[in-house]
């Protein structure tokens, strides 16, 4: 049969790129995948820069297509089970095409037209090389492959944010990104940028990897237990978001209980497709009119220039924000607690309906990458990345009436990254290396208000300053070796290693009033400290038939954590007879501490009989050693003083976990009619944490008085296991005029956490001795076995509120026009939350259930120019999203509406 070929023009080339899309993953196995050429056999002899990640190899082919427009024929029969090679660098297309088949039992031919087939290499298959033949498919197939269908494809826990989802609902919050991603929680501040990433209930101290291209944010500052480790990203700067659940026995699993969140920044190849010399965008957008609610200007400029030679991308952006207005529908459903609504209705109503105030700030990001291809098919890449912003924390003056919000600190944070990355990817399939250095500095700089009081009463503070300082340096190899088993089928080996070292460096100006006896160490919640982690690993993954997959892994991991600990505590004399007499005793210690473990990782995929549908099962182990503020915190976490006392704790034990997972992925073309595409990814997880870390209250130091301890707090470890369990539901459904998609996350059970009372052991106990004034003092061996439930401070309290989202969109024009309605739910926390003791809990109170509806809608204008609206909370709910800052009250924006125009070259 023959081949009708239909050249795109430039008015048509955006919608037949779409439509040809389609034509690969046509679900139909004995079916040809074919790819309409677009410039012939030019795009085959110019070089041009890729960004390819490994992934399903019929995924990756789709992609190459995408990007070089070549004609292309090939068998879905010789695709399945099997996966790519990345592909990093400037290539001709057939270069390119054959990296990323290198490994495999395929080779490539020229056909008369100038199209290339993959076929199999002879005596890989029975019969010899399979005769491809010529077929027309006709259009009502031609529903487009999405950025993250990989996910459906792959046999674990895995999700995937496109910037077209970032796009849809412009983020105020970097969170935004992250609220509709099974599993994935965030613990938002609306008046702090800094994002803190909870997988599957897991968060905090590194449990889940924070990374921008890899490079680990490890930054944290303490303060009522919310966000333990923040990442400061701009939304503007991102191309993708790759979240990857539970223990990893790969690149980034070191010290990881939760996942990894992986922020990927543009490259200078996500603009120089096609063969370009020269592509970007520029992007503008503002809140439009009333309902722009706080939401000011927001742009971004993106310029990427490079040949067969190499590349430079440079980018900048900036974003306003200011005061906004907060839902005011179904209020009813926030506890009576909350705005004091138990005390006076006309104050909650007052402070509803004011402004969130101390809201302005602005963000602003400079990305420069400069990438050389080097002879060898070698690439060696340099990166900077500075992002800044304001942040702040205020609170509402509840009286009667209400006195509107009172600012506590201002911040300034600033974070430079700064990389050089390397690969070497010749067609030898047992060569892939990858290799990267970074450096990230992270700097808070905060102005706190001090304490006013009259200057005869010696409990004034005036406002001082505070740096809170984190640098990260690490380095990261591998290298991924595939291999071709033939009839017996094909296996990867990836071995590698990385390391990183954190310094942790606070500074104050802090001076105590006249009335503080001591020099509360304010800064000693966040103290100074250095922790260094590396790590090797080892991962087989086999696959045969197109039906099996599976893979066994190992890490080692190593630590070593040092610094000063320090505190002062009330003392029992030393055991024997003295007077009854407590003192201060200073303890200065230096501690140098170190450890290791080996963790194990398995995993099981197999396609029942069926090529849409596989069903895995994965099973490793983690190990997270304690971070240096849960060792090393120490004073007062207050500057107006107070009886709160942190003390260190230098004997924590490391965390370990078990995780298990069992999964089903469907993809499915043509399910219900023709040309649709239907996918779905369930898991099953239970994650099991011994040893798990957390600040606990009225803690006794060693040889003080039991009686006054109310207000110490210690990180201690869990003497329960603690278990996060669950289920993960995505769906999604596409034909091609409307599509629909749906996320739910269900965590199953809740969590007692019980610590010893005297954490670091040293009970004393006193008895009067007889006929003397004085005491014996002994060792109190019951005393050190006293554990204690429930006294825990944080957010651990709490396992994650079920979530969920459904979004309905619909296409027209050509697909120029595309509309869509999301709803957004959360059950909160609890029932009747105006009940029994429920009225006294605040937060619970600031965690009720919700439904938030949002519109979006974006035009393609031109080929090149583009317009985005989009109405969040567009029934003006209130509500706050759930495992917030309740200590620093900032409800959620009321209705709110922004425009965008984008302009791509």
């Amino acid at each position: 049969m023959s081949v009708t070929h239909r050249k795109a023009t430039p008015a048509t080339c955006r919608l037949a790129l779409a439509i040809h899309m389609g034509l690969f993953t046509l679900l139909a196995g004995e079916g040809l995948a074919y790819a309409d050429e677009r410039r012939g056999t030019s795009a085959q002899s110019r070089t041009q820069a890729f960004d390819i990640p490994e992934q399903p190899l019929k995924q990756a082919v789709e992609q190459f297509v995408q990007l070089t427009g070549v004609t292309l024929l090939y068998d879905n029969r010789l695709l399945a089970g099997l996966r790519s090679t990345a592909l990093k660098g400037s290539y001709t297309a057939q270069a390119a095409l054959g990296q990323i088949i290198s490994g495999h039992p395929l080779i490539l031919r020229h056909g008369e037209n100038g199209h290339l087939s993959l076929v199999p290499r002879p005596g890989a298959v029975d019969g010899g090389a399979l005769e491809l033949d010529m077929i027309d498919i006709s259009a009502d197939a031609d529903t487009p492959a999405k950025a993250g269908d990989w996910v459906y494809h792959e046999p674990r826990g895995v999700s995937h944010i496109s910037r077209r989802m970032i796009d849809n609902r412009p983020p105020r919050h970097s969170a935004d990104m992250l609220e509709e991603s099974t599993g994935v929680y965030t613990a938002v501040n609306q008046r702090d940028p800094g994002l803190s990433v909870n997988i599957r209930g897991v968060q905090d101290y590194g449990r889940v990897n924070m990374n921008i291209d890899g490079m680990r944010q490890n930054f944290n500052v303490s303060g009522h237990q919310q966000r333990n480790g923040v990442i400061l990203v701009d939304p503007e700067m991102v191309a993708g978001v790759d979240i990857e659940k539970g223990t990893q026995a790969g690149q980034g699993g070191a010290g990881v209980l939760g996942g990894i969140a992986t922020f990927r920044t543009f490259q200078a190849s996500d603009f120089l497709q096609d063969g370009k010399d020269v592509g970007g965008r520029v992007r503008v957008g503002h809140g439009i009119g009333k309902l722009g609610n706080g939401t000011h200007f927001n742009g971004s400029g993106v310029l990427a220039i490079g040949d067969e030679r190499g590349d430079i991308l440079l980018g900048v952006s900036e974003r306003r924000f200011g005061d906004y207005r907060a839902g005011n529908n179904n209020d009813r459903r926030l506890g009576e607690q909350l705005g004091s609504r138990n005390l006076s209705e006309e104050t909650f109503r007052k402070w509803l309906a004011s402004d969130v105030d101390f809201m302005d700030g602005a963000n602003r990001s400079q990305m420069l990458k400069f990438g050389l291809n080097l002879p060898n098919d070698q690439r060696i890449q340099a990166s900077y990345l500075r992002i800044s912003a304001d942040g702040a924390t205020a609170g509402p003056l509840l009286g009667q009436p209400f006195a509107g919000y009172i600012r506590i600190n201002r911040d300034r944070m600033n974070v430079q990254n700064y990389a050089l990355d390397y690969s070497y990817q010749p067609e030898n399939p047992l060569v892939d290396v990858q290799a990267k250095a970074y450096f990230v500095d992270t700097r808070l700089a905060r102005w706190n208000k001090g304490h006013e009081a009259s200057k005869d009463s010696g409990n004034a503070i005036a406002p001082f300053d505070s740096l809170y300082r984190t640098s990260t340096w690490g380095m990261q190899l591998q290298n991924v070796a595939r291999f071709d088993h033939g009839n017996h089928g094909q296996s990867r080996w990836t071995v590698g290693g990385e390391v990183f070292h954190d310094n942790f460096s606070p500074q104050s100006d802090f001076k105590p009033a006249k009335n503080q006896d001591t020099t509360p160490l304010i800064i000693g919640a966040t103290p100074e400290g250095n922790r260094a982690m590396a790590s090797v690993f080892n991962r087989w993954q086999y696959e045969y038939g197109g039906w099996l997959t599976a893979d066994a892994g190992f890490r080692y991991d190593q630590f070593r954590a040092y610094g000063e600990s320090h505190s002062t505590r009330y003392e029992y004399p030393p055991v024997g007879f003295h007077y009854y007499r407590k003192r201060p005793v200073e303890h200065r210690d230096n501690v140098d501490v170190s450890g290791g473990r080996w963790s194990p990782n398995f995993g099981l995929g197999i396609k029942p009989g069926v090529e849409w549908a596989q069903l895995y099962a994965s099973w490793g182990r983690g190990w997270r050693p304690p971070s240096v503020t849960e060792m090393f915190m120490s004073g007062s976490p207050h500057s107006r003083g107070g009886s709160a006392l942190l003390f260190p704790n230098p004997t924590l034990e490391p965390e370990s976990s078990t995780n298990w997972e069992l999964g089903l992925n469907i993809f499915k073309r043509s399910m219900l009619v023709a040309g649709d595409r239907f996918a779905m990814k369930v898991n099953y997880f239970d994650t099991r944490i011994d040893n798990m870390m957390f600040l606990m209250l009225e803690v006794i130091p060693p040889r003080t008085d039991p009686y006054g301890r109310f207000a110490n707090l210690a990180n201690v470890n869990n003497q329960k296991q603690v278990r996060y369990r669950g289920v993960e539901y995505q769906l999604d459904y596409d034909l091609e005029r409307v599509y629909a998609n749906f996320t739910y996350t269900r965590l199953i059970g809740q969590n007692t956490f019980c610590g010893p009372s005297h954490f670091m052991g040293g009970a004393t106990k006193a008895i009067s001795a007889p006929h003397s004034e004085k005491y014996l003092f002994l060792n109190d061996a019951e005393a050190n076995k006293e554990v204690r439930c429930n006294f825990i401070v944080g957010n651990a309290t709490y396992t994650p509120a079920d979530k969920g989202s459904v979004t309905l969109g619909a296409r027209f024009f050509e697909k120029k026009l595309d509309v869509g309605l999301r709803a957004r739910y959360s059950a909160g926390y609890g029932k009747d939350l105006d009940k029994g003791a429920n009225r006294q809990r605040w937060d619970l109170a600031a965690w009720p259930s919700y439904i938030a509806y949002d519109l979006y809608g974006s035009y393609a204008v031109t080929k090149k120019l583009s317009a985005f609206l989009a109405l969040e909370n567009a029934t003006d709910e209130a509500y706050f999203v759930p495992k917030a800052d309740f200590e620093n009250l900032a409800i959620a924006r009321g209705r709110t509406l922004t425009g965008t125009l984008q302009y791509s070259f």
